[in-house]
């Protein structure tokens, strides 16, 4: 046995791709994989008999080792053809046909390899040279040999191809690994051409080493064939549903339109997952439905599930539950409106009816106008009870429609319709509230229009604030003994009014999830604060300009 420079690189290289097959092996319920491991395994058994063929010293042990270097020479390139279309999502290509048709010349050249003696189509001599005191395989190539180095130029480069086409269509997370395998499986077919042009006094197989790296590499650095799914375009960009692709550090491996949609960002590649996910979406679970504001700031119900992958990442799903949580919540909506309109009969309506039907009674026994008055009174009262809780029951608030809609806007839209009639509104300060905005008009009209109707203010001020908004005037407020009764139905200070106005606000407030206070303005009318969810609003004051861009006509 003899050792030269040529035995090393060989040697080393056949145990580089036999290190990464192991590893790729590890992964081989992932596309692509078993085909990738195929692949080293053939180059490192070609890489490691060429180390055997230049060890040896006589011309039967060298035409051994090549007889054995065949058989990496016949699977590789099938093996590597058939990764790279998986990889590429191009399965369909693969059919039996396909590949049986891609294994006639490899097996027709190992079959030859192996009888090359009994027809030199292969080579047609093979001696030994001594230079140095190294013994050197020296062969005279036959006309199939040139057909099979032409056939795996062919595959490698429909598979280098093919590589270059999901470069083109992959996510910048997968582009480092595509890249890396493009170097390292160049640098062998250069090295080919190098040798067989008289260039390079190596064989192309002491390079299969730079090939494995290149894919040992893309396996640990860039999670290849594991974290991101090869068919992308199928089973990913597809969906409906968002989804994200987590890696171990927590970064954004790979994420589908449909995640950009759903949560309004962008190139959210390489982020990490807190600062794309909020905590309370991604603890959501795929019980419960949790809102976002969605890239047209309208809000989406989700809900999420997230699953472990095997190299520490995580696989998460958004589902898109909006119109299933907006059904719920409209039948929650209808029984609490059939609720109220019982409570309300059963309760404002049974006092006056008692008082009518006492004074009836009175009525018959004295013939007193005072008693027929009292009943009348008492009757006119369930009249408005009934009047406006029917009214209240028929308000077809529905689901609110959320998006972000401009308080300032919206403001002098409902106090041009608003029955206001000399007195003025001042707006503070702006901003923008995630509402239904046709159901945030009403709400400010009916605020407005009992400020002035029934607190005969002048000014009706409104200011965004951090967490909401605020309505107040200076009129002569609510007294604080009625300010617990004042949003319930029916509730009125006039004997002519229906309760009907601060009802609506309260239902209105109930629909978007928000709460309402109620107490003196420092003008000494009525002040009514209302707190948003402030994860789902967004009340930024800035510059005319700016409020300009953001609002849209009433």
């Amino acid at each position: 046995m003899q050792v030269s420079a040529a035995v090393w690189l060989s040697s080393l290289s056949g145990a580089a791709a036999l290190l990464v097959a192991g590893y790729s092996w590890r992964l081989r319920s992932a596309p692509g994989a078993r085909a990738l491991t195929a692949f080293l395994v053939a180059s490192a058994v070609w890489a490691l008999g060429n180390g055997a063929q230049a060890a040896a010293t006589t011309l039967p042990g060298k035409l051994l080792a090549v007889d054995v270097q065949y058989v990496g020479i016949a699977v590789a390139p099938v093996a590597w053809l058939v990764f790279a279309a998986q990889y590429a999502d191009r399965d369909d290509w693969l059919t039996r046909r396909t590949v049986a048709l891609l294994c006639v010349v490899p097996v027709v050249t190992l079959a030859l390899a192996w009888t090359n003696g009994m027809h030199g189509f292969l080579r047609t001599s093979a001696t030994l040279e001594q230079a140095g005191g190294v013994a050197t395989l020296v062969r005279e190539f036959g006309p199939w040999f040139w057909v099979a180095w032409a056939y795996f130029g062919v595959t490698n480069t429909l598979g280098t191809a093919l590589l270059l086409g999901a470069l083109v269509r992959s996510p910048p997370a997968v582009r480092g690994q595509v890249v890396a395998v493009l170097v390292g499986v160049s640098v062998p077919a250069v090295a080919q051409v190098a040798y067989f042009s008289g260039e390079s006094p190596f064989e192309p197989e002491a390079f299969v080493g730079l090939t494995a790296v290149a894919f040992g590499y893309a396996l640990s650095r860039h999670a290849f064939l594991d974290v991101v799914p090869v068919a992308r375009d199928t089973l990913v960009e597809e969906l409906d549903d968002g989804v994200l692709v987590v890696d171990a550090a927590g970064r954004v491996a790979d994420a589908n339109s449909a995640a950009e949609r759903l949560l309004d960002a962008s190139d959210v590649v390489g982020a990490h997952v807190d600062a794309v996910l909020p905590e309370r979406v991604r603890q959501a679970g795929e019980e419960t439905a949790v809102s976002v504001t969605d890239a047209d700031g309208r809000e989406r119900w989700v809900t999420v599930t997230e699953r472990a992958l095997d190299n520490d990442g995580a696989l998460v799903r958004l589902r898109d539950m909006t119109e299933l949580e907006r059904k719920r919540r409209e039948l929650a909506r209808e029984n609490n409106r059939l609720n109220r309109v019982a409570d309300t009969i059963s309760h404002d309506v049974r006092s006056p009816l008692t008082v009518a039907m006492g004074s009836l009674e009175l009525a018959r026994e004295t013939g007193s106008a005072a008693d027929f008055e009292r009943a009348e009174r008492a009757l006119d009262r369930v009249e408005r009870v009934v009047d406006s809780t029917v009214r209240a029951a028929r308000t077809d608030l529905g689901v609110p429609e959320r998006e972000r809609v401009d308080v300032e806007t919206v403001a002098a839209a409902a106090w041009e319709t608003a029955e206001t009639g000399d007195a003025s509104l001042v707006v503070e300060s702006t901003g923008t509230v995630l509402a239904d905005r046709s159901q945030f008009r009403s709400l400010l009209e009916n605020l407005f229009r009992n400020a002035v109707a029934h607190g005969d203010a002048d000014t009706v001020t409104v200011r965004a604030t951090e967490s909401g908004f605020v309505v107040s005037d200076d009129g002569s407020g609510i007294p604080e003994s009625e300010r617990e009764t004042v949003f319930e139905t029916g509730y009125t200070t006039n004997d002519g009014g229906t309760g009907l106005g601060l009802s609506i606000v309260q239902a209105i407030v109930d629909a978007h999830d928000w709460t309402v206070a109620l107490d003196n303005a420092d003008t000494g009318g009525a002040r009514f604060t209302f707190e948003t969810d402030t994860e789902r609003t967004e009340n930024r004051p800035g510059s005319s300009g700016e409020r300009a861009e953001r609002a849209e006509g009433a």
